[in-house]
């Protein structure tokens, strides 16, 4: 019984200290946000199966809140910064390839960026690529590929291999009035064998702006 506690009680740990890990969620289009102008927006997320307990043979979710802000730099890109769970700090340029942000039709956009993560312990860089259909303020669906890879900068911070994968969702509203319900799938080895499997599917929600008005438009 005392083993299991102990156990248990590293597996809470670990939850905690791990949900501070990489940004697993986009919760954007490929537009760029205008130049002049900023948004908000609040990703929230669920890893299941990402912590393994090897007595009892149950696996135990992690959760993940990202608070991101973006801001227009010109009329074909944006920055946007971001908290990965509130223990890191990670900005990222997306630039429209097809166009000025407001031209009219599908976008595509590269987005590259970096920061720290895990409390400080790893340097993180990561590349995506996003492709959406024309911006509307109804339903916009986006989706794309992302590639992540973070790189120890403190003693004793662990060493991992690249996180590869690709995304989908749908933008429901406007970019400062709206939600983004999204899935992704990565590969993405435990370099801690904290779980089973290599493969992380990751259902998100994201929230733009002010999302009580944009339920109640009156």
């Amino acid at each position: 019984m005392t083993f299991k506690f102990v156990f248990r009680a590293g597996a809470a740990l670990s939850i905690i200290y791990t949900a501070g890990c990489i940004p697993l969620t986009v919760g954007s289009t490929a537009q760029p946000v205008p130049v002049g102008t900023t948004v908000h927006s609040m990703s929230m997320y669920v890893v299941p199966n990402s912590v393994h307990d090897s007595i009892d043979n149950r696996s135990y979710p992690r959760y993940g809140i990202d608070p991101e802000v973006r801001f227009g730099l010109d009329d074909r890109s944006d920055i946007g910064v971001r908290a990965p769970s509130f223990s890191g700090i990670v900005a990222n340029y997306k630039r429209r390839l097809n166009g000025v942000s407001q031209a009219p039709g599908a976008a595509t956009a590269i987005m590259v960026g970096g920061g720290l993560v895990n409390w400080g312990d790893h340097a993180h860089l990561e590349a995506t690529l996003i492709t959406s259909a024309e911006d509307n303020d109804r339903f916009t669906p986006y989706g794309g590929i992302r590639a992540m890879q973070v790189i120890p900068i403190n003693k004793g911070a662990v060493h991992d291999s690249p996180t590869l994968g690709g995304f989908f969702g749908a933008r429901i509203g406007t970019r400062t009035t709206g939600i983004s319900p999204e899935i992704g799938v990565f590969y993405d080895h435990s370099a801690l064998r904290l779980r089973k499997g290599n493969v992380l599917i990751v259902p998100a929600i994201t929230i733009h702006g002010d999302f009580a008005r944009f339920l109640l438009p009156w």
